[in-house]
């Protein structure tokens, strides 16, 4: 199979034995992510690799070997293997499977009468094993051996329901892939972190960004060497001081601005950004973005809001901590409608402009495509109608199954689209796509709120609400991707796609590694996340029951629902927001002039409204320094190798403390 792109012919060069090597090393990967997963430390979000972090390391170590052996392997090959490395952990790191298995055994763990969400859905075997006495699970909590009878029809329905999700995404990018990343050319800058290295690895003689590079890398270790340092041995002084207040424990390097001497002046701004990786994931944004994420940041939500503040609004904030939902869902402005509308705009316009194209991809066979026609339509709509299906049969409503597949697809395709032109992978709070977002319209099946019914002689919530939002929620939203580091299938994929694209290496190749190596991820995933929680007992891991909380909130158990995730009213503002960005849109496609971009106007609502300011005035100024000293050449040789060699050894370092720390978890105390 071969085909001809910008004048040059691209084969491809998966044979037979390269897939079967592929699928064997990718279920090593999924082993290793989801057996040293349990392992990990906290400040490394309860893993030791990520969807994103893999794939760095992985070409590292080539790059290292290669350097110093003279091995090499073909681009080709190289972006398989990143592709490989990164879809193999998407189903095998904390939160998938352990967010999902734990959360089950959690809510059977409290299938109390009191509690009016667990105790309405006993008999649903999707939210685990059927239990009359909650001691049934405390084997998963002590250690104990696995009633594989009573977790079957549990782990068939997660394991089918999250590989027709990767077949849907997959669908999707892949049937998209030539309009996004060949014709539109969209950077997904955070991809630099793969290619870069191949580059590097494959260049003859001596390339002289390699220099520049292990500049960066040797700056990237010694920049979180400290924080590494005093988690592995708390005798050694906090330097940098995020392993206290007034730093977050879950937003690595960031301050929760409220503790800080300013946060009662200026109640309106969470989060405050140290972290030096923060900062050189900016700088590989497109300046135009910057200069826009910064300028609507401070223009368009900082200072209004201040303002709103003087006037009254706002009261509760100046003393109030982790402040970011309350300041989000406040009024008068409610950002977080506003921070969905703009998201679903800009997919949304984008679907309409290109109409045409969308029922060309549908009905004319290119060879150069990710998917051929036939096949992505059969993929796509074979995976709908299934996902569709499947959460009928889980329980779920036929009106809210319909909503919770077209909220996702709304929310990540919106989300993948905008990281086309940003780099915040590793980071947190940067897509609409939290546990407030994901029930957005689902929940409006159950407003206004239908109280609460009589079983037994308990006051419990009626099952078919609980189950509808719950699988609205996380236990869905969290299979494509996790918003404390953005890790996860839905950015992994485009990323995969993007590293094919700049080494030339067919995107069928791509396609068929991607779901090879995320089938056997959910596969192993979840059956050895299981059997391992029994074997070893979550009271005696380091994560515990990881992330599990949400019986006690996504159901609604004890709130309105008008009142719980993003309060009413909320449509006004998606409106607002859709509105906003559609006019962004139309004068940045009308004047040459315009300088905000539509892009950098949906960025600058992350990390509640303002906590990007910061990060991207300094990168847009040190990119505006850099083309005033060198232009373009010093950028591309200079910077771009500093920036990424600085990534990939802050990851690289972050990889060898978790390994540090789990190696230390199980040495005599």
């Amino acid at each position: 199979m071969s085909t001809t792109a910008a004048g040059a012919e691209i084969r491809s060069i998966l044979t037979p034995k390269l897939w079967a090597l592929l699928a064997v090393f990718s279920a090593a990967m999924s082993f290793i992510g989801v057996l040293t997963a349990p392992f990990g430390p906290s400040w490394m979000f309860s893993m030791v690799i990520g969807t994103f972090t893999a794939p760095i390391i992985v070409l590292f170590i080539i790059l290292l070997v290669s350097k110093f052996t003279g091995f090499t392997m073909s681009p080709q090959q190289l972006a398989l293997l990143y592709t490989a490395a990164s879809m193999s952990i998407a189903f095998c790191y904390s939160m998938i499977p352990y967010g999902i298995i734990h959360n089950a055994a959690s809510l059977r763990l409290f299938q109390y009468d009191w509690h009016p969400t667990n105790w309405a859905v006993p008999s649903y075997w999707v939210f685990g094993p059927i239990i009359s006495d909650p001691a049934e699970m405390t084997p998963i909590q002590v250690g104990g051996p696995v009633p594989w009878g009573q977790w079957a029809p549990f782990l068939a329905w997660w394991i089918t329901y999250t590989v027709l999700w990767l077949i849907f995404f997959t669908s999707w990018i892949g049937l998209l892939h030539q309009r996004w990343f060949e014709i539109e050319r969209l950077p997904y800058p955070a991809a630099l972190t793969g290619t870069l290295q191949v580059e590097l690895i494959v260049a003859k003689g001596k390339d002289p960004k390699f220099r520049f590079f292990a500049l960066g890398v040797l700056l990237g270790v010694l920049a979180i060497l400290p924080v590494v340092s005093t988690y592995l041995y708390p005798a050694i002084p906090d330097i940098y001081g995020w392993t206290r207040e007034p730093f977050l424990p879950w937003f690595l390097g960031t301050m929760d601005f409220s503790r800080t001497p300013l946060g009662p002046t200026i109640p309106v701004i969470a989060f405050l950004p140290v972290n030096p990786m923060i900062y050189m994931l900016f700088y590989l944004m497109p300046t135009k973005t910057l200069f826009t994420v910064w300028v609507f940041s401070l223009f368009g939500i900082l200072i209004p809001s201040q303002i709103a503040f003087y006037m009254g609004y706002y009261s509760d904030l100046p003393t109030m901590a982790n402040r970011f939902h309350a300041f989000m869902n406040g009024a008068p402005f409610r950002w977080n409608g506003w921070w969905i509308g703009v998201y679903l705009g800009l997919f949304l316009i984008w679907l309409a402009l290109n109409i045409r194209y969308l029922k060309d991809i549908f009905t004319r066979e290119a060879p150069e495509r990710a998917l051929s026609a036939k096949l992505g339509t059969i993929m796509l709509a074979g995976s709908t109608v299934a996902l569709i299906v499947m959460l009928i049969v889980a329980g779920a409503s036929v009106p809210a199954s319909l909503l919770i597949v077209l909220t996702m697809w709304l929310l990540f395709m919106s989300s993948a689209r905008v990281l086309g032109n940003v780099s915040l992978v590793g980071t947190a709070w940067v897509f609409p796509i939290d546990w407030t977002h994901l029930p957005t319209l689902v929940k409006y099946l159950y407003i206004p709120d239908p109280g609460y019914v009589t079983v037994n002689g308990a006051n419990v919530r009626p099952a078919q609400m609980v189950v509808d939002l719950w699988l609205a929620n996380r236990w869905t939203g969290e299979i494509m991707a996790e918003n404390n580091t953005n890790f996860g299938m839905a950015f992994a994929i485009p990323l995969c796609y993007k590293v094919g694209l700049d080494t030339k290496t067919h995107p069928r190749d791509i396609t068929k590694i991607i779901l090879t190596a995320g089938v056997i991820s959910a596969v192993i995933g979840y059956t050895v996340g299981l059997w391992f929680s029994y074997a070893v007992g979550t009271n005696n891991t380091r994560m515990g029951m990881f992330d599990a909380w949400w019986h006690w909130v996504f159901g609604a158990p004890w709130a309105r629902v008008e009142e719980q995730f993003i309060p009413e009213p909320l449509l006004p503002y998606i409106a607002a927001g859709f509105i906003l960005i559609a006019l962004i849109s139309y004068l940045n496609f009308r004047f040459v002039w315009w300088p905000l971009d539509p892009v950098g106007v949906a960025l600058a609502f992350g990390a509640a409204g303002t906590g990007w300011l910061i990060p991207s005035f300094v990168a847009w100024l040190a990119r505006r320094i850099v083309y005033r000293i060198g232009g373009a050449k010093l950028d591309e040789n200079v910077a771009i190798p500093i920036v990424v060699g600085f990534i990939v050894g802050y990851w690289v370092m972050i990889f060898l403390g978790a390994v540090g720390s789990l190696i230390q978890f199980f040495l005599p105390r």
